[in-house]
């Protein structure tokens, strides 16, 4: 049982490590986050697996593993201010989404969020971080839009009909007048670059770096 949550908490803070390196790279003029992962992955000890700073984990396992490690150590008298550091770390990565939609925001028309289950090719919202962007943003008065291919019924089951359904990636991306891209599903990497022409231009956040810049940017 210990080697089970301590291995998913191992993960975690290698994930959290990711994003922590890319809330500095997104802070330092001409620091780019996948280039520190990708030659720090190359080491041996290190490995790339997990290695990528994105958005925070979530579903049933990870969260709850992780904080399992840390009532054990607690519960026993040990320290596991590594495993809460994680945890803090988590939790952060929606805010530095909300920051960044809020530095973005022109103010007028619906945020468009695309992915809201917690990883790709699953309906599964738990601890979704694209879900509790869009919580926020509701909370905020914001209007929202989003498509997700598997999960758009989960996610109206848990906040109602606060957000508009949209049919597609690219009705989404149409209808937005900011666009966030919170679930890596492959799907997206399809939508034409002719989804994203507009006057005055759209601002895309593309968390996982899914999108052809050069594309979409012609």
């Amino acid at each position: 049982e210990l080697t089970k949550i301590a291995v998913n908490t191992y993960v975690t803070t290698k994930i959290s490590y990711a994003n922590m390196l890319a809330d500095i790279c997104d802070r330092l003029p001409g620091a780019d986050v996948d280039v520190v992962t990708q030659a720090i992955g190359c080491d041996s000890r290190i490995g790339a697996k997990y290695l990528r700073g994105a958005i925070g984990y979530g579903g049933p396992c990870f969260p709850r593993d992780n904080v399992a490690f840390t009532v054990l150590a607690r519960s026993i008298g040990a320290r596991a201010e590594l495993a809460e550091a994680t945890d803090t770390l988590n939790e952060y990565q929606v805010t530095r989404v909300l920051e960044a939609v809020r530095a973005h925001d022109p103010g007028s028309g619906p945020i468009g969020i695309l992915g809201l289950a917690y990883k790709p090719d699953t309906s599964v919202i738990e601890c979704s971080q694209g879900l509790a962007v869009v919580r926020h943003l509701l909370d905020a008065g914001r209007e929202v839009i989003a498509f997700d291919p598997k999960a758009l019924a989960s996610a109206h089951a848990a906040l109602g009909q606060r957000f508009t359904a949209a049919v597609s990636a690219e009705e989404c991306i149409r209808a937005a007048s900011l666009v966030v891209l919170m679930t890596a599903w492959p799907e997206f990497r399809a939508v034409p670059p002719e989804a994203f022409d507009r006057s005055p231009r759209l601002t895309v956040i593309d968390c996982w770096r899914m999108l052809s810049r050069q594309e979409i940017s012609a």
